[in-house]
């Protein structure tokens, strides 16, 4: 037959590069033989280990495009704006700002009080924020409010028993409710929108959850043996995570109507947050009683592997509910409030204190990630929001009464 080398008629062929690899691997013992594409596989490494070990590796992703790390210089993306300083106060309340949300858009926050009002602000850089609208008939404190995923829509949860359908209002007079759901036999503790903007869920303290469309209609109910503390949905819409007063975080399927196994959590919940970008899941725990640090704590679940992935620690809750949040272009961040009077900004993969952010007087009750910012913004027991900014060129200045930011301890 033919050999290796040669042509019909006898000619020698020089062997090409890859006959003459195998050849040579062939030769040589299989500790010495190199696996193909090795070279590729050792520069992917070092890039990713430089990433690894980079505080920010979201960093090269800030912008509109994603830009793959160079092998022609080390991996050093720039940090994402974080904020320092408070560059707006707004006291229109006159009782305890119990929570805040900003609208998808990033242009309107919603805040709700232990006065019974909503107030409804117009964002606008470098710093400003102005009164649009004040949303009253509530006639008990407003625990929550969610704005629906196209903004047009906004929820409220009230001790009054009821969850109220807003219409995101023009600026100008006071509007009525668009919808008053009455079926709650005791205080509603939160509300929740699926993504399509047609249907959200309100629960309550009578351990009832119900799935409403926009036009007030009841489609389903779950009944939960406890009393419901808190919920959130997942960023696919798929599932929904309820806390109850059982130390439980349930788990229910929306569009199957089914209630799946729990989370394992060990210690009693007071309130969750789900992230917008990944199944990923914070809870916030007054007190641990299943290990020998008792302090609070602000665990990262991974949803998919139903496990902790990271904790957050060095906030102060005992005695009222402190909600925690996502803040970065990326999620970067976990920022919480807290009984101390400070808002707390820690590096989400890591759990890296970075920031402690004092002004408030009393406790900080809630707090939320302005889109397309790098506002933060804080409600809290001193009937106060406090909007917080990074420093930078072109950025707001900071407001005179207000304290500078305490460093990490």
């Amino acid at each position: 037959g033919l050999g290796l080398g040669e042509d019909a008629v006898g000619a020698t062929v020089p062997p090409t590069r890859e006959e003459l690899w195998e050849r040579m691997a062939d030769a040589l013992p299989p500790s010495l033989a190199v696996a193909p594409h090795r070279l590729s596989v050792l520069l992917w490494q070092a890039t990713r280990y430089q990433q690894l070990h980079c505080l920010y590796p979201d960093g090269s992703r800030l912008g509109s495009a994603w830009h793959a790390p160079s092998l022609l210089q080390d991996y050093s993306p720039e940090p994402p704006p974080l904020p320092t300083r408070c560059i707006a106060k707004l006291d229109r309340h006159t009782d305890e700002a119990w929570f805040a949300t900003v609208s998808h858009d990033g242009r309107h926050l919603a805040s709700s009080s232990r006065d019974c009002s909503v107030i409804l602000w117009v964002c606008q850089p470098p710093a400003s924020f102005r009164v649009a609208h004040v949303l009253l008939g509530h006639t008990e404190p407003v625990s929550c409010a969610a704005w629906s995923p196209d903004d047009r829509y906004l929820l409220t949860a009230s001790s009054d028993c009821t969850a109220r359908l807003w219409r995101a209002p023009p600026e100008g007079r006071c509007e009525s409710p668009l919808r008053i759901l009455r079926k709650h036999d005791e205080s509603v503790t939160s509300v929740g929108w699926l993504n399509d903007s047609q249907h959200f869920v309100s629960a309550g303290f009578d351990g009832c959850i119900y799935l409403w469309d926009v036009e007030g209609v009841e489609l389903y109910r779950w009944e939960i043996p406890s009393r419901v503390q808190d919920l959130c949905i997942t960023h696919n819409g798929k599932h929904m995570l309820v806390v109850d007063f059982e130390r439980n975080v349930r788990v229910i399927d929306i569009l199957g109507r089914r209630v799946l196994p729990p989370l394992p959590e060990s210690d009693a919940v007071t309130s969750v947050c789900a992230s917008a970008l990944r199944e990923e899941l914070l809870v916030n725990i007054a007190r641990q009683v299943s290990s020998a640090q008792h302090e609070p704590v602000i665990r990262l679940w991974d949803l998919a592997a139903r496990g902790v992935v990271q904790r957050f620690l060095g906030h102060s809750q005992s005695r009222f509910v402190v909600r925690s949040c996502f803040g970065g272009p990326r999620e970067e961040f976990v920022c919480s409030g807290s009984e101390d009077a400070k808002v707390y900004i820690w590096h989400r993969h890591y759990g890296a204190l970075l920031q402690v952010l004092a002004g408030h007087k009393e406790t900080v009750n809630s707090v939320c990630w302005v889109h397309g910012t790098s506002w933060l913004v804080s409600a809290a027991d001193d009937c106060t929001l406090r909007v917080w900014s990074a420093a930078g060129p072109g950025a707001a200045p900071a407001i005179v009464e207000d304290e500078e930011a305490a460093p990490p301890d």
